[in-house]
């Protein structure tokens, strides 16, 4: 393989004339192109998919609150009492942080596929459990930490309690999107990464839509008396049960880590040189032929991710673009219903469509960006778009416009994930520091569900013109982030240039602007 790369090389610089077609030089490389084209169809196919088939069913279990909250679960549980439906929202999000960094640190060494199954097995485990739920004990968060390990004696708060079962769901979730976004991004150069992490992401988006809508069958179950539980219960029994299935079976498709021995079942050992080699060439190793190795994420590696300025940037456009994903799940259905004045069924199919037209812009977004290889004016293209929805949303007075806000809105905020995610993964090399930052960016947003959560109160509903007005608030302040972020970074590169300064360590790495 090294005498392939080298090949590519010399064939790149070497000046033939252009009515040499048949040339030597000019059919390695074009034999080179099929099989860098043969070799990412194939990671295609197995990564991307199933991860994206895994994030879909994550969105599903997340968001269920929204739709459970009109079909039954207010009334059974008393959510709607105070700020318990917002506490009950906050709850999932406090496992969820504590638990990303340590995910990130043990997926490489027990492996994508083990991790990533045994998360989803587990959360869907939980899922289903949350269907039996018949009490509210707000002390109760406490025990998904504690109580597992204590005798039932001394256990002073029920144990099934829906604080307590979101807040493991929380845990369990933890792990499972960061480590995808790094597996993800481990796989491709610099500028293809954005296209699959938006399709990852926006699978998620898509299908996740018409969740509302099986949950809208689900509920039918209770009509014909099964069980004698209410529709709301047979949305997370059902769903929660598909997930652990679903999980069993990734376990056996899942790829590894480019530098695992168990890509062979699908990979040739040249294919997998191949990959390796690429990736090399495009992180700045020496002349490409200096393979990024693998690397454990220590105290050492945390603190300088911590330390760089750019893993806080990133963090908050990120977290603003979170910040909107929550909301939209978790309320969007209630201001349909209860703002714009739709019965419940259009509630749950109109809530479908601004998702749907979601993933459209935002794979078109993508494509764009990584053809021009460009993150951050798209990242402020973006946050503008979302701005401009939740103004209609928020402040017109009329269903329809307001609705149409929606579809900006949402197209706005899932553009600021995907784009803040790849923009990220640009520029950073080391993959401890990668899986680091990963992880602490994706932490860093779960303070944006905690905001949602919070900003968007029980006595501000219908319309929730407060939480709307608050995440408007940190979409701008993404905004002023990313055009900051892009006038250093280009005056960093501009100083490499110069041969004043050399980022990361590599005299030949440049930031994405």
């Amino acid at each position: 393989m090294a005498d392939k790369e080298a090949s590519v090389t010399l064939h790149e610089k070497t000046d033939l004339p252009l009515e040499a077609p048949c040339s030597p030089a000019s059919e390695a490389d074009e034999r080179d192109a099929k099989f860098e084209r043969r070799v990412l169809r194939k990671i295609d196919v197995r990564l991307v998919p199933v991860l994206g088939a895994l994030y879909t069913i994550a969105m599903v279990d997340r968001s269920n609150i929204s739709v459970a909250r009109i079909s039954g679960l207010d009334e059974d549980l008393g959510l709607a009492v105070g700020d318990r439906a917002s506490v009950a929202l906050l709850v999932f999000f406090v496992g969820y942080m504590l638990f990303e960094l340590p995910s990130n640190m043990v997926i490489h060494r027990v492996g994508a596929a083990n991790w990533i199954s045994l998360i989803v097995f587990a959360w869907g485990l939980v899922s289903l459990g949350i269907g039996f739920l018949d009490s509210w004990v707000s002390l109760a968060v406490l025990r998904a930490f504690v109580s597992p390990f204590l005798p039932e004696s001394l256990v002073p708060w029920d144990r099934s309690s829906l604080l307590t079962q979101l807040a493991q769901l929380g845990a369990f979730e933890a792990g499972f999107y960061p480590g995808c976004v790094y597996l993800i991004s481990s796989w491709y150069k610099r500028y293809e990464v954005q296209q699959r992490l938006a399709v990852f992401f926006m699978t998620g988006s898509a299908l996740s839509a018409f969740a509302n809508i099986l949950a809208l069958g689900l509920i039918q179950i209770a009509r014909t008396g099964a069980g004698g539980y209410k529709g709301w219960r047979w949305i997370y029994i059902v769903e929660g049960a598909l997930t652990c299935a679903a999980a069993v079976a990734a376990r056996f498709v899942i790829v590894d880590f480019p530098d695992s021995d168990r890509n062979a079942s699908f990979l040739s050992a040249e294919e997998r040189a191949f990959v390796r080699a690429r990736l090399a060439a495009d992180r700045g190793g020496d002349g490409g032929n200096e393979a990024e190795t693998r690397e454990t994420v220590t105290w050492a590696v945390f603190a300088a991710t911590m330390a760089d300025w750019k893993v806080w940037s990133f963090g908050l456009m990120y977290s603003a673009g979170a910040v909107g994903v929550y909301a939209f799940l978790f309320f969007l259905p209630l201001i349909l219903r209860d703002g714009m004045g739709y019965s419940q069924e259009l509630a749950f199919v109109l809530s479908a469509p601004p998702a749907l037209f979601s993933v459209v812009e935002g794979l078109a977004v993508s494509w764009l960006a990584d053809r021009a290889r460009l993150r951050g004016p798209f990242v402020v293209a973006q946050g503008l778009v979302a701005v401009l929805g939740l103004c209609m949303t928020g402040f017109l007075a009329a269903p329809v416009p307001r609705y149409v806000g929606t579809f900006l809105g949402e197209a706005g905020v899932n553009g600021l994930v995907v784009t803040t995610l790849a923009w990220q993964a640009n520029n950073l090399r080391g993959d401890a520091k990668r899986a680091c930052a990963t992880a602490v960016m994706i932490t860093i947003s779960g303070l944006g569900g905690i905001y949602s959560s919070l900003v968007f109160r029980q006595q501000d509903a219908p319309d929730y013109i407060p939480g709307i007005i608050a995440v408007m608030a940190i979409c701008i302040a993404a905004v002023i982030a990313a055009s900051v972020s892009i006038v250093v970074l280009r005056w960093e590169n501009t100083r490499a240039d110069q041969g004043k300064t050399i980022i990361d360590g590599s005299a030949e790495f440049r930031y994405t602007i």
